[in-house]
């Protein structure tokens, strides 16, 4: 009774490995499949030539927003106008007179 057990055991010992034997066998080719696949895309990567690519500046893209942001915050464009004279600036006063030079001086000739 004991040899029938142990024979029962080897048996299916012996099943068990064969078994192990065949899907170990089956996973080593489908490795050498997968290598060999791998190797002839590599193949063919290599053969693809990228093209050059053209230098561009990180900070361009920035220079531009801040050149937009410092037009957005052009001060005088946004002032009310006052008629008061004591408000104005130097540089509009100066402006007004020459024009007015110009006006009356080219009425005379």
């Amino acid at each position: 009774m004991l040899k029938r057990i142990i024979q029962e055991y080897y048996d299916r010992m012996y099943l068990c490995e064969g078994q192990k034997w065949d899907l170990e066998h089956e996973v080593r080719k489908r490795d050498f499949e997968i290598a060999d696949l791998n190797s002839q895309v590599n193949d063919l990567r290599g053969k693809f030539v990228k093209p050059t690519l053209k230098k561009v500046s990180k900070y361009e893209n920035k220079f531009a927003k801040l050149q937009k942001k410092a037009a957005e915050f052009n001060f005088r464009n946004q002032l009310k106008v006052v008629k008061k004279k004591e408000f104005t600036l130097e540089e509009e006063d100066k402006e007004a007179k020459k024009a007015e030079k110009a006006d009356w001086a080219i009425g005379k000739k």
